[in-house]
Parts: structure tokens; C-alpha cells; sequence
């Protein structure tokens, strides 16, 4: 199960590179088995973006709500979100994605980079309609059969989560 953040984390258990204080969301902000939730506060179309041999380019790039920094979208990413909530970005402000980090073949190399879930992330869950499938267990392997079937969004949220050990623990 996957670690939801929402917002960037630092701390010696970390990539270096958090240390830094870089302007863009990168695959170091997240550790192995860490995705990140976020809301798009805005799209822009043409920002000037230094690579790091200094050059300026115009990238398209996302901000968020949450505490984190703004993200350079390619074109992978852009298909993934336009598949979600449509080609125009103005229908992307105030939708959430969720982003992990996965090992791409890119530049004639293997290398970390951000992805977005091709799939719609639910933040906020209703307990008692998971409580309702949940209720339905009257095993533990059952009710492991239900817990695995849910989508992970639902499975990481902590009020979830909870109701399925006080189940648990009913039925044991």
C-alpha cells in the first residue's frame, strides 16, 4: 500500500536532493512505496523554465494547492490528465491527481521521473458506503477479500482503515 503525502518532506531518511531548494516537483520527493495527492490551483501554458545547462525554454507547468513545488507537465503526463478531466486545462483547476514515481527509459538511459494516476483519486471517501461493503464480511478472509477489492484511495485513508480494524477485531 502505497504512503499518500501532501506536501513535500524533508529528513535524513530522504532523497538528497529535498535538501535542495528546488522549484519543481521531481521523482526525489518521493520514496519508494510514497505517492502524492495534489489539487491543481493552476495551469500555465508557457512558462520559461531553466535546464540545467542554463538555457530558458517555455514548459507548460501545474501549481497546486497544497505545500508543494510546481510541476513541469510532459507530454505522458499532460495525455494522463487530459484522459481524466478533459483536453482543456481550464477543467483541470481544483481536479486532484495523484503522482508516484516510476523508472522510465528516457534520454538513452533508465531514469526516476513523475507519473499521475490514470485513474481519479477520491480524497474524500463516505464511510458508510465502505462500511456497507465492509459489513458485508462475516470471515476475516472475507473481509480480506473485500479490503483488497477496494481502490488504493480508498484503502490508505486513515477513518477506512480504522473501521476495517474495529471490524476486524469483531470478527476474530
Amino acid at each position: 500500500m502505497a504512503k499518500i503525502l501532501k506536501k513535500k518532506e524533508k529528513g535524513l531518511n530522504r532523497h538528497w536532493k529535498n535538501f535542495l531548494d528546488k522549484a519543481y516537483l521531481g521523482s526525489h520527493n518521493l520514496e519508494v512505496g510514497e505517492e502524492m495527492l495534489l489539487t491543481i490551483q493552476k495551469f500555465v501554458g508557457e512558462e520559461e523554465v531553466k535546464s540545467a545547462d542554463g538555457k530558458a525554454s517555455a514548459k507548460q507547468v501545474l501549481y497546486f494547492t497544497e505545500d508543494v513545488p510546481k510541476m513541469i507537465l510532459n507530454i505522458t503526463n499532460g495525455n494522463t490528465i487530459s484522459a481524466l478531466y478533459g483536453p482543456h486545462p481550464d477543467g483541470w483547476v481544483g481536479k486532484k491527481i495523484q503522482v508516484f514515481a516510476a523508472s522510465v527509459k528516457a534520454f538513452g538511459k533508465t531514469q526516476d521521473a513523475l507519473r499521475i494516476r490514470d485513474f481519479k483519486p477520491r480524497d474524500e471517501v463516505s464511510i458508510t458506503d465502505i462500511a456497507s461493503k465492509l459489513e458485508t464480511a462475516t470471515t476475516l478472509t472475507e473481509l480480506s477479500t473485500i479490503w483488497k477489492a477496494l481502490p488504493l484511495g480508498i484503502r490508505s485513508n486513515p477513518k477506512v482503515i480504522e473501521f476495517k480494524d474495529d471490524l476486524k477485531t469483531k470478527l476474530k
